[in-house]
């Protein structure tokens, strides 16, 4: 009976019953799902197909959907997919598993962290036991927000960038905030790391190597920055390499494809950064075609001087892209489904996060660990204003949005923290004030 009578007292405990609480529902999702594609991510279908393509050992250039960009863009979930389809089970539940899967890992990679960092020292004990509870529920929000934690069950490639994007953060922030020394294996994590990401999303890879180089480089007087410098430049590099198309003969692009870089791609990762920025506009129109939720394009009032999609006016659309990246669909005209209704009410508790945030920021003046967060809110700002210029229909953007739930929840932290911070100050000199 013992058993039964689990008491959660410490902050571990909670953690890691998240955690468990994670992996039940997951099998319990996993069974209820249909077992065809779903509706609310009909991509799955796409990624299950290829799964079952390169299982049965069939060329990959000749996969007939997107050709062999699909399969060079998403290895992170396609190779470890085959092994469950080798083990039984059929392709779209094979792909089902791996995306849970790297979902679950996402959970308990964020419980080890913060229990790695509450036993760093007294005092930072201490400071994890007052604030467990907004510890437990971050935790709780990043795992079952409902959106969040549907694309993480479905058969897409979401958790995967996520879990690969989490995971570089966290040894950025041992090394440079809690001061490990890079050692072997963090060096060889963190660039497989990379590589692994590019294998996900290329796309993310190449806004997370941004981030990445100009951190660094910031940070250039650091032992850990001038080793890391070179592991970065290579691990960009075979990321590139690897997720680059060997050269095929061309095949026809359809509306629908998701990116259709060159052939064979140049993987100069310099050169791949500026062919992504200066095609965001390309690839914006191309996702709005028979989209149902398509994004209107805000009109440029420099077109006739520069070009349509040039920096000008990607600047000039800056506002307006960024804010329908984050806070749309609305609920009103946006809704045009029982999905984006969904999708718009979750979207009120963005803007709410976001306009609470905002709000403590200006009241307080500061973020508490600031320096910790900086990486982070690098990522979050060229993310956003990349994925405002990319994405050209609603349903794809709030999918992908899910990826920078993470950061939104440590700055919620940070604010409640420097809230905290700021009170105590007050009571101090009202207390010194009163003698």
């Amino acid at each position: 009976m013992k058993l039964f009578s689990l008491r959660l007292t410490t902050l571990k405990s909670k953690l890691y019953a998240i955690v468990f609480a994670s992996f039940v529902v997951r099998v319990v999702a996993f069974f209820a799902l249909p077992n065809t594609a779903s509706n609310l991510a009909p991509d799955e279908g796409q990624y299950a197909y290829l799964v079952e393509w390169v299982s049965q050992g069939k060329p990959v250039s000749e996969y007939p959907l997107f050709g062999p960009n699909l399969y060079y863009s998403a290895r992170s979930i396609i190779w470890p997919s085959t092994l469950f389809y080798h083990l039984g089970f059929d392709s779209l539940d094979s792909i089902r598993i791996v995306a849970s899967i790297y979902g679950l890992l996402i959970t308990m990679l964020i419980a080890m962290t913060i229990n790695k960092v509450c036993d760093k020292s007294v005092h930072v004990k201490s400071f994890c036991m007052k604030n467990q509870h907004m510890l437990v529920i971050l935790l709780f929000a990043l795992t079952f927000t409902p959106s969040h934690f549907t694309w993480s069950v479905l058969g897409l490639r979401e958790s995967a960038v996520e879990f690969w994007t989490i995971l570089i953060f966290t040894v950025i922030f041992f090394l440079f905030y809690l001061k490990v020394n890079i050692s072997p294996p963090i060096a060889i994590l963190y660039l497989f790391s990379i590589v692994m990401l590019y294998s996900s999303r290329p796309q993310v890879g190449i806004v997370l190597s941004t981030v990445l180089i100009l951190y660094i480089f910031l940070q250039i007087k650091s032992r850990n920055a001038q080793i890391l410098i070179p592991i970065t430049i290579i691990a960009v590099f075979l990321g590139s390499l690897l997720c680059s198309t060997p050269s095929t003969p061309s095949t026809p692009s359809t509306p629908s494809t998701p990116s259709t870089p060159s052939t064979p791609q140049d993987i100069n990762p310099i050169n791949r950064i500026l062919s992504q920025a200066e095609n965001l506009f390309y690839h914006h129109q191309a996702n709005q075609v028979e989209a149902g939720s398509a994004i209107a394009t805000a009109i440029c009032p420099f077109a006739k001087s520069f070009s349509e999609g040039g920096l000008a006016c990607l600047v000039w659309r800056t506002p307006y892209s960024v804010s329908t990246f984050l806070f749309r669909p609305v609920l009103g005209s946006d809704i045009t489904s029982r999905s984006s209704l969904f999708a718009g009410i979750e979207n009120i508790i963005w803007l709410g996060a976001l306009l609470f945030i905002l709000v403590m920021l200006i009241r307080n003046r500061r973020l508490a660990f600031f320096g910790a967060l900086a990486p982070s809110l690098l990522f979050f700002s060229i993310y956003s204003f990349a994925a405002g210029a990319y994405e050209g229909n609603m349903g794809t953007a709030f999918r992908h949005k899910s990826l920078i739930l993470w950061v939104i929840l440590l700055l919620i932290a940070s604010t409640i923290v420097a809230t905290q911070q700021r009170k105590a100050e007050q009571d101090g000199l009202s207390g010194f004030s009163q003698e």
